[in-house]
């Protein structure tokens, strides 16, 4: 945690310098003598070797009892490092302001504030097998984000985790949106906190959608039902005690980074207290890259730095994706029809397509295709039934899932 630059005293700079070379190279530290002959070959023309004696003497007069508290002095020392680490991230963020790089300042102020002396050095695997196994087994792992459609739940094993991320796949004007709203709703009512991002439609507009969903008042209806939208929410708030929170928030088309995505979850934080179990970006192609690049490159980084999004805030990621002009052409969208990148998906641990005819509009369903799934099978067919008067998607009462 801890750098030599952060001290004020260039004595103190010197000797810590020391002090971990030293112990780097031999695993142990130095005595007085190693550690003053080590300090003098450092010395300028303006220092006092007197003032690294007098710090060696200061040392060695401390209470060595009180080194027992190992925690209290460690606290010391993280708080000391975090300060430091700020103040320098701050000094550093004055140069890239002037040169408008606020990535940059993002980037040194949240290395500042990650500073932390629970180390994690990942898993040596021969050894601690068992408790390996109890970790996988324990319920901070277990899948907990359902979806809508039972058979692809039990296919999931229950479902999606933290720290994943998810899309789905469909033309323009076939459901993608329709689907996200509906997984808000499932995720609300499961007892999660959902944030939906909304690049596309107003927020009202978002809620609207949300109103029908939630109460099964038809769309048409909404506008002179609004006490009944009030007594069937609160109707729902006390039947479903656990739910959990629900932010909608609209960014316009194609200005949300990745940078301010993470500055608005962190006012979510400050400001309410809110931290989302779940992020709905309503869809990937409507954010915008830091850098200028090529469209496919631009939705390949898009989508791996949501995947980061969703393993720093330890959250569920959805969003959608749109297809190329076949997908309006072929009977079952896979991989082949997506549009710009297929990078996008690589980094999805579920990723499933909308499929829809003319006739199956009219009739009021669907197939997902599910063509990718790394926690479970993969490359089958789920018919569901979409209810647009109330904007209900869900599984189909036809047969289980076809192969």
């Amino acid at each position: 945690m801890i750098q030599a630059d952060y001290f004020e005293f260039p004595s103190h700079q010197r000797l810590y310098s020391v002090l971990v070379d030293f112990y780097l190279q031999y695993k142990k530290l130095p005595t007085d003598d190693q550690l003053l002959e080590e300090a003098k070959k450092h010395l300028t023309p303006t220092d006092s070797f007197g003032d690294y004696r007098d710090e060696v003497t200061a040392i060695n007069q401390l209470d060595e009892r009180s080194i027992d508290n190992h925690d209290y002095y460690l606290d010391l020392v993280e708080e000391f490092a975090k300060e430091q680490a700020v103040k320098d991230a701050i000094l550093k963020s004055v140069d890239h302001l002037k040169k408008k790089n606020f990535g940059a300042i993002e980037d040194e102020v949240r290395n500042a504030f990650s500073i932390n002396r629970n180390v994690d050095l990942g898993t040596d695997y021969f050894s601690g097998v068992k408790a390996r196994w109890d970790r996988l087994n324990s319920a901070s792992i277990v899948p907990k984000f359902r979806t809508p459609f039972e058979t692809l739940n039990e296919a999931l094993e229950g479902g999606l985790a933290h720290k994943e991320m998810a899309m789905v796949v469909a033309p323009p004007g076939v459901g993608k949106s329709l689907f996200l709203a509906n997984q808000a709703a499932r995720s609300v009512l499961d007892g999660h906190n959902v944030l939906y991002i909304s690049l596309e439609m107003a927020e009202d507009r978002v809620a609207q959608r949300l109103d029908s969903i939630f109460t099964r008042i038809q769309q048409r209806d909404l506008n002179r039902r609004v006490d009944d939208i009030e007594k069937r929410l609160d109707t729902i708030s006390k039947q479903w005690a656990q739910h959990g929170k629900l932010i909608v928030k609209e960014f316009p088309t194609k200005r949300l980074t990745i940078t301010g995505l993470r500055a608005f979850l962190n006012q979510l934080k400050n400001y309410q207290d809110f931290c989302p179990d779940v992020i709905i970006v309503d869809y990937l192609e409507l954010m915008k890259t830091e850098n200028d690049m090529a469209e496919y490159q631009s939705q390949e980084r898009l989508a791996q730095e949501l995947r980061g999004i969703a393993s720093e805030y330890e959250s569920l990621i959805w969003t959608a994706t749109q297809t190329n002009r076949e997908g309006k052409k072929v009977a079952v969208i896979t991989d082949s029809e997506l549009a710009d990148s297929y990078g996008k998906i690589r980094v999805c641990d579920l990723v499933f397509s909308i499929n829809q005819t003319e006739q199956e509009f009219d009739q009021g369903s669907a197939r997902l295709y599910l063509m990718k799934s790394r926690n479970g099978r993969a490359r089958f067919i789920v018919p569901i039934g979409i209810d647009y008067s109330r904007l209900v998607v869900s599984q189909s009462n036809t047969n289980d899932a076809q192969a």
